[in-house]
């Protein structure tokens, strides 16, 4: 028998490798070119020489995330309010790759509240989130424990959205138009116990996004929750950025890996040939399709260890760095820019 079957397509490895896509095309291209993989169907199978290979080292693959929370070890809906939310984000607007937008699974929408709870930064908080394309204002308020919540946006349809919502279930929510060239309103800074922001992660970006949202922060034990991939982000990337969470007197208390999944059904505003790392990995594969929500990103907690120092204050010209670098992959408006 030429094959053994791995039955994995090469969107399902990326989920159980820890490293960036290059680093992932890279090591893909060098087993099928030694030999050591091939594919066929749209999946990957490793040949005689492959199995030889992983019988030297006696290589063995276990499955030790908890098959209840999807390892993420915290529960889906603690506030009975998934359903709910589901109602009113039915006719949400669809993502736009003009603002880099795509959300999480309403599930890990409820997750994330719930480990914001967990951490005691929920229960009559005054809250401000940059960008909301997972709308987590609206979940927040409907557990009713915020004392307040502000939605700094770009995009008009998602200010209508929440807005129309919040005045409609009576929610203590407010959208504002907000562009991230500019720092926030004087009458926002420093008034807030929490943030939450899903950055572009670009060294620039994330830089940038933070800023803004640490602006907000009353000060020493304000706390603030971003995503973060390995994918889009080497760990070189991941050193810098740490470096200057440290710079604007941040310590990171929690790190939930992979606790975010964006359902590629839902994000892909392009056709699935458009993205980079499709083309890529189509070239090598041959596999023709995204069959699985293979992008994921960490959760992060930090907090404020005394007064708080952000990077960028003023204005600031947005440049293509800000939101593409050479680790833009799946990033639909670094497609777009390569075109």
């Amino acid at each position: 028998m030429r094959y053994l079957k791995i039955e994995r397509s090469p969107w399902e490895l990326i989920k159980l490798v820890d490293s960036d896509l290059n680093d992932f095309i890279s090591s893909l291209k060098s087993l099928m070119d030694e030999g050591l993989v091939e594919s066929r169907d749209g999946k990957l199978y490793l040949t005689k020489a492959g199995k030889k290979e992983r019988e030297k080292y006696n290589l063995k693959l276990y499955n030790v995330r908890c098959p209840h929370c999807e390892g993420r070890g915290i529960i889906e809906d603690p506030f009975d309010i998934l359903e709910k939310y589901k109602n009113i984000v039915l006719h949400r607007p669809k993502p736009t790759a003009d603002y880099d937008q795509g959300y999480i699974k309403e599930e890990d929408v409820m997750r994330r509240i719930a480990f914001i709870y967990e951490r005691g930064d929920l229960e009559n908080a005054e809250i401000i989130v940059i960008g909301d394309d997972d709308l987590i204002s609206l979940g927040m308020a409907l557990t009713g424990l915020p004392k307040r919540i502000v939605v700094l946006e770009i995009d008009d349809r998602l200010i209508k959205f929440i807005n129309d919502n919040a005045k409609k279930y009576g929610f203590p929510v407010e959208a504002r138009k907000f562009d991230v060239r500019k720092d926030i309103d004087e009458n926002l800074r420093r008034n807030f116990d929490v943030f939450i922001t899903d950055p572009v992660e670009t060294i620039e970006g994330i830089t940038l996004f933070l800023s803004r949202a640490a602006s907000g922060l009353k000060g020493e034990g304000s706390a603030g929750y971003f995503g973060l991939t390995h994918l889009e982000a080497s760990l070189k990337k991941w050193h810098e950025i740490e470096k200057r969470l440290l710079t604007m007197n941040f310590v990171i208390t929690d790190m939930l890996r992979g606790f975010n999944v964006y359902p590629m059904s839902n994000n892909l505003e392009l056709a699935a040939e458009d993205y980079i790392v499709y083309k890529e990995i189509s070239k090598i594969t041959g596999n023709d399709r995204i069959d699985a929500d293979f992008y994921t990103s960490t959760l992060i907690r930090i907090e404020a260890i005394g007064n708080i120092n952000p990077l960028v204050t003023g204005s600031v010209e947005l440049r293509e760095e800000v939101y593409v670098d050479d680790e833009s992959l799946v990033t639909a408006m670094a497609t777009r820019r390569r075109k």
